[in-house]
């Protein structure tokens, strides 16, 4: 029987040889074939990941500050102010005062803004479909379930 050693030497329990590749590695290279199908989508468009995480946002809550974007992406509301700027000059983001306060302006998506959030939206999701093809609705609710197990275990480490 093989002991942890060669288990992580790459020989399995029944001492056949294996590939292993720890959580680290794993992690890192689900991100990596996640993100660069996203990164295709948004490309198309000419958007960034944050720029479609901001616009995300606007599908969830439909009128957001700047100061309220940057705490929840979180960025600093400079970078906030620019990526605005950059969506509100491609008529994706309009920007409206605030009548109580001038100082204030709250942002919203535009029609435009909202179909093509909607449409990345579906893409990105159509793109996790093909990602998961074939793998059954149980093993992808139990590698949900150890990432969430994984994500608590983190929190509890840092807690204590």
């Amino acid at each position: 029987m093989a002991n942890s050693q060669d288990i992580c030497n790459g020989e399995s329990a029944s001492g056949s040889a294996m590939s292993f590749r720890g959580l680290e590695e794993n992690a890192r290279a689900l991100l990596k074939v996640v993100t660069r199908g996203i990164n295709r989508e948004l490309a198309a468009y000419d958007l960034t990941p944050m720029d479609f995480a901001m616009m995300r946002l606007f599908l969830a809550d439909h009128v957001w500050t700047a100061t309220a974007l940057a705490r929840a992406l979180p960025v600093e509301v400079s970078a906030i102010s620019r990526m605005a700027k950059k969506l509100v000059d491609r008529r994706l983001l309009s920007r409206r005062r605030s009548r109580s306060d001038r100082r204030i302006v709250f942002l919203q998506l535009t029609d435009a803004g909202l179909a093509l959030s909607v449409e990345l939206q579906n893409r990105i999701h159509a793109h996790e479909d093909r990602l998961t093809e074939g793998i059954s609705a149980e093993d992808t609710g139990t590698f949900f379930a150890v990432i969430e197990r994984i994500l608590a275990n983190s929190s509890a480490i840092e807690d204590s």
